[in-house]
């Protein structure tokens, strides 16, 4: 049988399907039937992505059903939402769009193929002596981390990947390659702008590309950095807390940033101690004329000093000194692709508490007791990895991640958050009991309580910990006024929801309905079709949005599947009910 596609296509039933389809959430979420699509796609280019395109929107004349597309760059979305099941294909785009082209003389907008990892992506820029602020894993690629935010080390200086974003290009529901500008004068593509900004990605159709306005080393000569790896101790964890709630406190210019990772020991030779990982740096956002306060890196320094690991005990080289900033950003990302192994309890947790309201709590106190009740037990079964970010300011040291929301321009929530605190526990199957208990204490205290947040659950979508978004909007987008206007774009740009996969998506819920008579005698997903329609047709098919939350779970419509080797085609000319 031969494949309309020139990539590659697995289905369900061939020899690698698991590997194929793994994703950074299947260690955890594996069992609940959302990570099972029928087909996965490698599109080697656009023509395969339009060719998919046509091929989920069915053909009634042919008895082919409407399917649902995942979008998948990285997987590392936390709660698999970059995947999909049933009769729903998956499109992978990690080896599809990986260019990198400056569009300036002055080298400061570049287009990007959303496959490039951001490794890659800092170490072009780095080439050039330009950076822009991205997250810390070097194997996240960047489709869904342009449309999710894009958080990490630069943000109270320079704000979010999301905002140096000029253009997305997009490849929409019905086939057609749109340039959606930041700077359009037309409201219905400043408004697809918005949603792909943070409303939730892969929702809104098949972003290619981005143009990125990157920034220059040469406007801040004077930066400087200090990061080094210390052996984790409950009182040192605490101090260095204590150190980033006195940050707030002092009201520091934005030109400081401070990230305090903790990550369990690995058991790995070489790598067998529980480390805190310190991260800061000062931008120069004020050019030549501006000084950097050292006191502030001399109090880490003395905060470390005694502790620092050596490289010979796999510690990270110590970064202390003026360097480009094109150069720090690389020094702060993690070269693995997961913290651990094992299935986790993940969260990320974000407040607007302020330092003095953290100071009262006893915050520092309290995350590293938590801490310490994993790292005290006897026999290793559980992995606690963790980050503390500053993200706060006021006044004039408001925080770029702040500052660049003014304009209303993004979907992207809870800018106004002065610490980002993803806290996740990963476990060894006798361990899972203990780390449930964990997380639900850690989430009675740091938020009914008020340890952390003042009562108030602000949750980030590439940090997810639940599958269904609709039933948890009011965690992900900051106003019912933001969310609704989502809805009205989705419903605009994606009628049938071709983009609606699984339920942590942007729609409307609809009644379930039953599958129409032509959909219950549906073949299965037939790759030797006949390809008459034009590339970019679309064929009406209304009721995909309405039943598309059944479709997405193939026991919805055709009994459950729990044997991989078992064809789609021959469950779906069963006609079970």
């Amino acid at each position: 049988m031969s494949s309309p596609f020139e990539g590659k296509v697995i289905q369900l039933r061939d020899d690698g399907y698991d590997s194929h389809a793994y994703q950074y959430a299947t260690s955890t979420y594996k069992d609940k039937g959302t990570m099972n699509p029928a087909l996965i796609l490698y599109a080697l280019d656009d023509e395969d992505v339009i060719k998919a395109i046509k091929f989920a929107h069915g053909d009634p004349a042919q008895h082919l059903p409407p399917r649902a597309i995942a979008i998948r760059t990285g997987g590392h979305q936390y709660s698999g939402a970059s995947s999909t099941s049933g009769i729903n294909m998956v499109i992978d785009l990690s080896d599809t769009y990986d260019d990198f082209v400056w569009k300036n003389e002055d080298y400061t907008l570049v287009k990007v193929g959303i496959g490039l990892p951001l490794g890659k992506l800092n170490s072009l820029l780095k080439g050039a002596g330009r950076f822009v602020p991205h997250g810390q894993c070097a194997y996240v690629h960047l489709g869904g981390h342009c449309q999710s935010g894009g958080y990490g080390q630069l943000i109270r200086s320079f704000g979010l990947t999301a905002d140096h974003v000029q253009k997305y290009r997009l490849i929409t529901a019905d086939g057609k390659v749109v340039s959606v500008r930041r700077d359009s004068e037309d409201p219905k593509i400043k408004d697809l702008f918005y949603a792909l900004a943070g409303g939730s990605p892969g929702n809104f159709g098949v972003v290619t590309h981005v143009t990125l306005k990157v920034h220059k080393d040469q406007d801040h000569r004077k930066s400087y950095g200090y990061r080094c790896e210390v052996a984790y101790s409950r009182e040192l964890l605490e101090k260095l807390l204590e150190f980033s709630v006195q940050m707030d406190i002092d009201n520091r210019s934005a030109d400081y940033d401070l990230c305090i990772t903790f990550l369990s020991s690995r058991e790995q030779p070489g790598n067998n101690i529980s480390k805190i990982i310190v991260f800061s740096q000062w931008a120069n956002l004020g050019g030549s004329r501006q000084e950097c306060d050292d006191s502030f890196f001399q109090g880490l320094r003395n905060i470390c000093k005694g502790h620092i690991l050596p490289t010979a005990n796999g510690g990270l080289r110590v970064v202390d000194g003026s360097l480009p900033l094109s150069e720090l950003s690389s020094h702060w990302l993690f070269p693995i692709a997961r913290e651990f192994e094992y299935p986790y309890v993940k969260r990320a947790y974000a407040t607007r508490a302020d330092g003095n309201y953290l100071r009262k709590q006893k915050w520092a106190k309290w995350v590293s007791e938590r801490v310490e009740e994993i790292e005290s037990m006897p026999k290793r079964t559980c992995y606690i990895a963790a980050q503390i970010q500053y993200s706060g300011g006021r006044g004039a040291t408001e925080s770029a991640m702040k500052k660049n929301g003014a304009k209303g321009e993004t979907s992207i929530s809870w800018r106004d958050s002065s610490y980002i605190f993803p806290f996740d526990i990963f476990y060894k199957p006798e361990g899972k009991e203990t780390a449930l208990k964990w997380q639900e204490r850690n989430d009675r205290e740091a938020i009914v309580e008020g340890k952390f947040s003042k009562q108030e659950d602000r949750r980030y979508i590439w940090g997810s910990h639940d599958l269904d978004l609709i039933a948890a909007k009011k965690f992900y987008y900051d106003s019912d006024e933001k969310f609704n206007r989502l809805v009205s774009i989705k419903n605009r740009v994606d009628p049938q929801g071709l983009f609606t996969p699984n339920n942590f998506c942007i729609t409307r819920r609809p009644t379930p309905a039953k599958p129409s008579a032509t959909q219950a005698q549906a073949t299965a997903p037939s790759l030797h079709m006949i390809w008459n329609a034009p590339a970019t047709g679309t064929v009406d098919i209304p009721c995909l949005k309405d039943c598309i939350f059944m479709t997405h779970n193939v026991s919805k419509i055709l009994g459950k599947v729990d044997d991989f080797s078992k064809s789609v085609e021959d469950k779906l000319h069963s006609h079970e009910p």
